[in-house]
This record gives structure tokens, C-alpha cells and sequence, in this order.
């Protein structure tokens, strides 16, 4: 640091003097104190974030160059950016504008920053006008709110978000306006920097002014209903709708008609009756219709079931439907008659209950005073209920036959014998069924017979059993069979049972009694056996069939077999 000579020669002499006196032992009398310069400086906080019109304090630190603070040192402070936050002399910031600056502190010529952030400013209390307030239904109203600041300041450009708390009885946009939608009562808030500011909204019905009921008269027969409509209208005689609003709704005369918490109005009787409405929130407004009610004239008879069959001997019961000329039943009451154009064919009660006598078509027929009504009748058999076959489950050979019978009930659970049967094998390659129920037995397994009739199945299991082999034939003279070594040749064998009919497809297992000289085996269906020739001599196979149970069936048969060695090329000379 360069100091001016008038005032370094100063301090050299004070210093000197002071040297000079301590060697005296008279340092301690004399009391010289020096500022010394700074070497640095120091600020704290390092960072400072504020919001707008909110001040906080630094502090700046002078040292020595052996890093001693200097007190009582004067520092200067400034801004970088006054526009965003100014600073005192005693180092007081004040943020002024949003934005970011920097405050300097400043001694000796020495210095120290910091940086300091202004943000907008944080709403610490929001105030709805109107705070409290009563709005009828379809009513709109602008709400204000205003945010403050700590040091209750307004703070402009602010933005809120408002909601409702039952938008189905008042609705809020985001600018404020609510629109009254049903009575109630609401609370209303707008929220600032998660500062919320609330109003009370009450909603109320619009008041009635005076009603009517159209149409003003109506005439309909006894039991029919009509239902009047209602309009309503307020003490200016708008039109406002009348649902949520109470009505007490009366009649004049019950046993003429009564009606109903919506206004339905129903007759019991012939007779005029006047119907009222009044709110309930204005008992002084009133509206009324007459209702005539007048007894129906039979235009029309209707017998309900049209379905044109009898089951024969089955009782079934009709009904007719009385209508008026407006097309509605007729109230009960009134006489119908039955009667049949076909009294052999079917017979009927004056209740309506028809049954068939005999095949064939008749009419039956309902008249009501003078107007009728007629369906023509099929007289048909009850329907099959069951087919049952027996026995239910049988075991056969193969190529002899078994009778199945089927019995047939209708639905009264009567035997009947008059009806139709199909008969029915679920593989006719096993077994067939004849029309009368003849079942032949074709092929070992499993098959279901079965037989309909009117779409109802009766059905039998019948087991077809293997008919035992009795002996295997090998188509060999003195049954004997030669083969070349290394060469796989065949013949064929046929299986016959005890009375000489060929069978196949059974398992024939073939053995060698010297496998090294020759091995045989049959094929699938059991009519060839191939035989290999492994090394020259003569071996002898044995022929046995081997039922499902793994045990021999019928007699055995053997071959020999000669085993030779190769066949010679044929070697051609050019």
C-alpha cells in the first residue's frame, strides 16, 4: 500500500519516539493508538435472496495483513444495480425491483461482494371482496381479491387461483366470477403463494310469482291416467324451471281420481275431479286442471294367446283383452263369453279353458257386448318327454347282432307307440342299428346306439368284443421260408377263429429261436411277416397271437427258416 511522505515520515517518528521512551521505561505513560490499513475485507452473508420491499442487513469485516480484524474501520457499501436493490451506509439492502445485483463493501481501497437475488414478492395474507354474499339462482358476480405482503402492502400483478366448494351449487372461473347454479351455501377461495382467502356465497331459489297446469281440462276414461305440465314463473312472470321446488299437488275428488307427488293423475271412477298445484315455498300460488273421467266403450276384443295348438286331452287357459276406442283395456268387470265353432275338436268353459277332444282344427271365440274375437286351433299329441333304451349297456362279439328296445312317454308320462323313431350308431364301422333296432356287431370298441323321436334321444352303450383267433396260417409250403443273408423278405399269414372267418389286425409277436441266424415280425393289420436273414443256418420263428391282456390266444405257429448266403453278382464281359 503506497502512503503520502508527509505522513509516513509522521509514523517513523512516532515510532522512533516510542522506541526511544520504552528504553526510558516510559512507554507505559504515553498512550499512542494507529489505525492500520486494511488488507482485506470480508461480507457476510455470502448470498442474500430477498423479495420484493423486504430489506436485510450485511456486514462488512476490515483485516490487518496478519489477518487481524481492524475495528471501528469504515466501510462503504454499493449497489451494482439500484434498480434492483439499493444499499445504506450502514449496509442496510433493500430490494427494490425483481432481478439480481451486487453489494459491495468497501475499505482502504480494498473490497467484497455479494450477490443478492430479488424475487417477487410473497402474498402473506388474500382478502375476497365481498367477503360474505347472497346471490339468487342464474345470478353472476365479479369477485376482487387482493394479496399483501408481510409489512401489509398490496402486492400488484398478483395471480390467484379460485375454486369452489360445490361447483353443482356454485361455479368460480379463474378471473373470478361466480355464477349461482341451485340453493345453497359455498365457500369460495383464491390462492396466492399457497395463501388462501376465502368468501361465504349463500345461493337462493328466484321467488314464485304464479303457475298454470296445461292442458286446463282433460277427458279420459276410467283408469287412465294424465299427467298435466306444470309452468312456472317468477314475480317478473319469467319462466324458471320448477324442478328441486317442492309442489303440493290435490285432488278435488279421490274416488273420482287421485294423484300423485309429480302430478299423475289417475281416474277410479266416472266423475269430474279438479287438480291443484301450489309450491310449498308460496302456498298463496296456486293452478288447477279438470279432469273428466268417463267409463269405456268395448271396441275391441283381443284373445291374448295366438298360438294356434292343443296338446289332446290338456286343458290350456285363454284370456281376451277388452280396449276402448282410445286403444286402453277396459277396467275388469266386464262379461265375455266363450264358445267353439267345433265342439267334437275341442271343448271350452266360460273361464276360458279350452281343451283339445280330438285331432284336429277348430275356432274358439270370445264376445264381449256384441264385439268378438276369434283364433283358429291345431289339436295335436302331448310331445314325446322321454326315449329309454334297453338294456342300457350290452357286450357282443364281433359279427353277431343284439335287439335294443326303445320305449317312448309323452309328457303326461303315458307310453306311447304311435310315434315315429330314428335309429341312430355313433360309428357304423363297428357296429350298425337297424329301423327296428337290430344292432350288428362289425369291429371290437365302443359304440353309442341311440334313437329319436321328437327330438328327444334315448341312447344304449354296446361293447363289441374281439372274436378270439383260433389259428395263424403261414402261405408256405411244408411251412418253411428261405432268405438270403442280409436280405429282408416276407410272407404273408392269415388268422382264422373256430369257424374258419379271417381275421385282422390283432397283434401277432414273432420270436426266433436262433435270433442270430434269422429274426421275423408282423405287420400291423396281421396278414405279412418279414423276415430278416442275419447270418447263414436255419432258425425257427414261432407265430403267437397276444390279446389286449397280454396273453396268448390260440394255437401257435412255427416256421423254418434257411438262412443262405448271398447272391452272387452277375458280372457282364464286354
Amino acid at each position: 500500500m503506497r502512503v503520502a511522505a508527509p505522513i509516513a515520515n509522521t509514523r517513523a517518528t512516532l515510532r522512533a519516539t516510542a522506541a526511544a521512551l520504552a528504553l526510558l521505561g516510559l512507554a507505559g505513560c504515553l498512550d499512542l493508538k494507529v489505525t492500520p490499513d486494511a488488507c482485506t475485507i470480508s461480507v457476510a452473508p455470502a448470498t442474500l435472496t430477498l423479495p420484493v420491499n423486504s430489506a436485510s442487513a450485511i456486514v462488512g469485516t476490515a483485516f490487518d495483513c496478519d489477518g487481524n480484524s481492524i475495528r471501528n474501520k469504515k466501510i462503504s457499501f454499493s449497489s451494482s444495480n439500484t434498480a434492483v436493490a439499493t444499499v445504506t451506509t450502514e449496509g442496510n439492502v433493500i430490494a427494490v425491483g425483481i432481478g439480481g445485483a451486487t453489494v459491495s463493501a468497501v475499505a482502504d481501497g480494498k473490497s467484497a461482494s455479494v450477490p443478492v437475488t430479488v424475487t417477487p414478492e410473497v402474498a402473506a395474507t388474500v382478502i375476497i371482496n365481498p367477503s360474505v354474499l347472497t346471490l339468487r339462482r342464474t345470478n353472476t358476480r365479479d369477485l376482487v381479491a387482493t394479496a399483501r405482503n408481510n409489512q401489509n402492502t398490496v402486492i400488484a400483478n398478483s395471480t390467484f387461483r379460485w375454486s369452489s366448494s360445490n361447483s353443482s351449487i356454485l361455479s368460480v372461473d379463474q378471473s373470478g366470477k361466480v355464477t349461482a347454479i341451485a340453493p345453497g351455501s359455498v365457500v369460495v377461495t383464491a390462492t396466492a403463494d399457497q395463501t388462501v382467502g376465502s368468501a361465504n356465497i349463500t345461493v337462493t331459489d328466484i321467488p314464485i310469482g304464479s303457475c298454470a297446469l296445461s292442458p286446463s281440462s282433460s277427458k279420459v276414461t276410467v283408469s287412465q291416467s294424465v299427467q298435466p305440465t306444470l309452468v312456472v314463473r317468477d314475480t317478473a312472470n319469467n319462466v324458471i324451471p320448477s324442478q328441486g321446488r317442492p309442489i303440493v299437488w290435490t285432488s278435488s275428488n279421490e274416488i273420482v281420481a287421485v294423484v300423485s307427488n309429480t302430478g299423475l293423475a289417475t281416474t277410479r271412477k266416472a266423475g269430474t275431479a279438479t287438480i291443484t298445484a301450489s309450491p310449498a315455498e308460496n302456498a298463496q300460488v296456486t293452478c288447477s286442471a279438470s279432469i273428466q273421467a268417463v267409463d269405456p266403450r268395448i271396441v275391441q276384443v283381443v284373445i291374448q294367446q295366438r298360438t294356434g295348438s292343443l296338446r289332446l286331452g290338456i286343458p290350456r287357459g285363454f284370456s281376451a283383452a277388452l280396449l276402448d276406442s282410445t286403444n286402453s283395456q277396459v277396467p275388469s268387470g266386464r262379461i265375455t263369453t266363450w264358445t267353439t265353432n267345433t265342439p267334437t275338436v275341442i271343448g271350452v268353459t266360460q273361464a276360458g279353458i279350452v281343451t283339445g277332444l280330438s285331432l284336429g282344427t277348430a275356432r274358439v271365440i270370445a264376445t264381449a257386448e256384441g264385439v268378438s274375437d276369434t283364433v283358429q286351433l291345431s289339436v295335436t299329441n302331448v310331445p314325446v318327454s322321454t326315449v329309454t333304451l334297453s338294456p342300457v349297456q350290452v357286450s357282443v362279439q364281433e359279427g353277431s347282432t343284439t335287439q335294443l328296445r326303445a320305449v317312448v312317454t309323452d309328457s303326461t308320462g303315458r307310453e306311447v307307440s304311435d310315434r315315429p323313431l330314428e335309429w341312430l350308431t355313433s360309428d357304423p364301422t363297428k357296429a350298425t342299428v337297424s329301423n327296428t333296432g337290430l344292432v350288428t356287431a362289425i369291429a371290437a370298441g365302443t359304440v353309442n346306439i341311440g334313437a329319436t323321436a321328437e327330438a328327444r334321444l334315448g341312447q344304449s352303450t354296446v361293447i363289441i368284443q374281439q372274436t378270439p383267433v383260433d389259428t395263424i396260417v403261414a402261405n408256405l409250403t411244408n411251412a418253411a421260408f428261405t432268405v438270403s443273408r442280409g436280405v429282408t423278405s416276407a410272407f404273408a399269414i392269415t388268422l382264422l377263429d373256430s369257424r374258419g372267418n379271417t381275421l385282422r389286425n390283432r397283434n401277432v409277436v414273432v420270436t426266433s429261436d436262433t435270433p442270430g441266424v434269422s429274426v421275423g415280425a408282423a405287420n400291423a393289420q396281421s396278414t405279412l411277416v418279414s423276415v430278416s436273414g442275419i447270418a447263414i443256418g436255419q432258425a425257427t420263428l414261432t407265430l403267437q397271437v397276444v390279446n389286449s391282456n397280454n396273453q396268448n390266444e390260440g394255437k401257435a405257429t412255427r416256421v423254418q427258416v434257411t438262412v443262405g448266403g448271398p447272391i452272387a453278382p452277375v458280372v457282364r464281359t464286354p
